[in-house]
């Protein structure tokens, strides 16, 4: 690990902005998920970072839940980041639909307008974009049952296209904990979260030192 930059510094800064200021304020048990490029959290129960063994940030982007799904630079298979981050939805799509949209590659941004245009091709993508965001979150929400969830990052600026589809998956998955109580929430604060939180996470990391 880089001691100058911690893994996980960024989620960890904006989850700590969130619980302070925005949608976690006020809860002790509130996830801030990211995604993006990739998938990334940061959790902070009691007022306090949650970090593992040897200050190890969790990795919950690489939790599996496909085993057959696509292999992940992480070395596993069907972990949530290859399934539901935004390079994961333009694999998916130029995999099952070549040469749709554009005669070159196409991103997740493409996609999510082509979707919003009523395209049935990208439809299907991010219905299962949806499925697969759902499935990694009712995994936080029977794991942890926390008061709050927040989502970020530039997939979630097209949440309203599968933000049903999250829902509903959850519902369909959490049958033993009270997920109807686990608010769902879209972060609260914007592009400066990282820089009103990075104070805090270096504290949280070295305070102690």
């Amino acid at each position: 690990m880089n001691d100058l930059v911690p893994a996980g510094w960024f989620d960890d800064a904006v989850a700590l902005a969130e619980a302070q200021w925005g949608a976690g304020r006020g809860m002790s048990a509130f996830i801030y998920v990211t995604v993006s490029t990739g998938i990334g959290a940061g959790m902070v129960f009691d007022g306090k970072l949650y970090r593992g063994v040897d200050g190890a940030h969790p990795e919950i982007g690489h939790h599996v839940i496909a085993a057959s799904g696509p292999l992940c630079a992480c070395g596993a298979r069907g972990c949530w980041e290859s399934l539901a981050s935004g390079p994961a939805l333009a694999e998916w799509f130029r995999d099952t639909y070549p040469g749709a949209l554009a005669p070159g590659p196409v991103d997740a941004r493409q996609i999510c307008a082509a979707a919003e245009r009523g395209d049935p091709r990208a439809r299907a993508a991010v219905d299962r974009l949806g499925t697969y965001t759902g499935l990694g979150l009712a995994n936080l929400v029977t794991l942890f049952v926390p008061d709050v969830i927040a989502l970020g990052g530039g997939v979630m600026q097209s949440r309203h296209l599968f933000w049903e589809r999250i829902q509903d998956t959850i519902r369909a998955t959490c049958r033993l904990v009270p997920h109807d109580r686990v608010r769902l929430v879209p972060a609260a604060l914007g592009s400066e979260a990282p820089l009103a939180g990075a104070a805090s996470a270096w504290l949280h990391r070295y305070g102690a030192a």
